[in-house]
């Protein structure tokens, strides 16, 4: 089911639909069970295997594995899973993200912290009206709570290694 599918059976925005998927909100109650009601399962069902964690002592994760996932709504931004992990009471997520040149996305912000590296060509990054020009190499740590958008003013696609340190567990 699309989120627009979603949205029209639950009476809720595509925006917080997206939002709460990609664990950038904490839904209520009342709208978990819309969410639940319009996928047509339980409430447990759709609560099942939160809160439980992987006694793995390590972890590999095959390129042919990683899995595509959307973020927010954006053009020319591709996120490819590599680990998504609850670690103490944060959930941690680590994501390559590849920005093609002239992409465009509204700021966004994040419960949690953010680590950025640079792992191909020339990035843009905003931190509300601030600036900041990274390059293959650089790092960027900051409050996700900032409102922020990479932007690529290349030619070429750039390649970002992201790490989400969210204050909330799934």
């Amino acid at each position: 089911m699309t989120l627009a599918e979603v949205a029209e059976k639950t009476g809720l925005t595509g925006g917080l639909l997206s939002k709460i998927e990609n664990f950038r909100a904490i839904p209520s109650l009342p709208v978990l069970l819309k969410i639940a009601a319009a996928l047509q399962i339980t409430p447990a069902e759709l609560l099942s295997g939160i809160g439980e964690t992987a006694a793995a002592e390590w972890t590999v994760v095959r390129k042919k594995d990683r899995i595509t996932v959307e973020r927010e709504s954006s053009r020319g931004f591709t996120y490819e899973m590599l680990l998504d992990r609850e670690v103490a009471d944060s959930n941690l997520q680590t994501l390559v993200l590849s920005i093609e040149p002239g992409a465009v996305r509204e700021k966004v912000k994040t419960d949690g912290r953010e680590f950025v590296y640079i792992l191909k060509g020339e990035i843009v990054f905003w931190l509300r009206d601030e600036k900041i020009e990274l390059s293959e190499g650089d790092l960027l740590f900051f409050d996700g709570r900032i409102e922020h958008v990479p932007e690529n003013p290349g030619s070429e696609t750039a390649a970002l290694l992201v790490v989400y340190l969210l204050n909330e567990t799934k």
